[in-house]
């Protein structure tokens, strides 16, 4: 008889461990995925268990009831009665919430199992279908990735035009400081030139011209108009 009470007590602190382990892991998750486990071979299961927990996230088997247990236990509520019926295997996330759902939604696509049977997110309760689209989102990741994109697109745009504006800056001055001489000596007032004085031309005046053979000087005697006729009528 004593014995039966102790395989009892010892059955029965089991189960009060496990309720207690669970709800202690309930309190530090950011979503919980209860799934069917039912035709998941030991072999899947411990593949996905290793899948998920570099991504801060472990896969518990456990009875219905102590789950249930674990959940009042740590405060979470669930809507709708008789959700956790048939073998049940509950998906812990700690952290990021779509890498370890992505791993879920793998084995479930190459599989057809495990099935969805609901999630707890936020202290919101959404269905298998509901759990599987958010699997379809981008993971943290890879939004850290898109968002540090985004910010250094516009920031090396704007390096590159700061740039651009001081180069053009440098050349502008560069140019205006090789033309300070010639515009200093451009507004500096140069003395008007003076006109040289013209030279003074003497009048030249031609030599008289002696007179030649060929052309008789002038007399004063003036020729007779008509020639005398010496034998003429008087």
């Amino acid at each position: 008889m004593d014995t039966v009470d102790t395989k009892v007590s010892n059955n029965r602190q089991k189960k009060v461990t496990i309720v207690e382990e669970i709800a202690e892991k309930l309190g530090k998750t950011k979503a919980i995925v209860f799934t069917n486990y039912q035709g998941v071979t030991h072999k899947q299961l411990e593949s996905l268990k290793r899948a998920i927990k570099p991504m801060d996230a472990e896969y518990v088997v456990a009875k219905n009831t102590l789950v249930l247990r674990a959940l009042e236990k740590a405060s979470v509520k669930t809507e709708g009665d008789n959700l956790l019926e048939g073998p049940t295997g509950t998906l812990l996330v700690y952290g990021d919430v779509v890498g370890p759902l992505k791993e879920l939604a793998k084995l479930i696509k190459e599989l057809g199992i495990p099935s969805v049977k609901f999630g707890i997110m936020d202290n919101k309760t959404y269905t298998g279908e509901q759990v599987l689209k958010i699997s379809t989102l981008p993971s943290r990741e890879v939004l850290l990735t898109q968002i540090a994109a985004g910010l250094k697109s516009p920031i090396s745009s704007l390096h590159r035009a700061l740039s651009w504006n001081i180069q053009k800056l440098v050349l502008t001055l560069n140019a205006v400081a090789g033309a300070k001489p010639a515009l200093a000596i451009a507004a500096t007032p140069q003395p008007e030139p003076v006109a040289a004085p013209e030279p003074v031309v003497e009048a030249k005046t031609e030599p008289e011209q002696a007179p030649t053979e060929e052309q008789p000087a002038p007399t004063d005697e003036t020729p007779n108009e008509e020639p005398k006729n010496e034998g003429g009528e008087n």
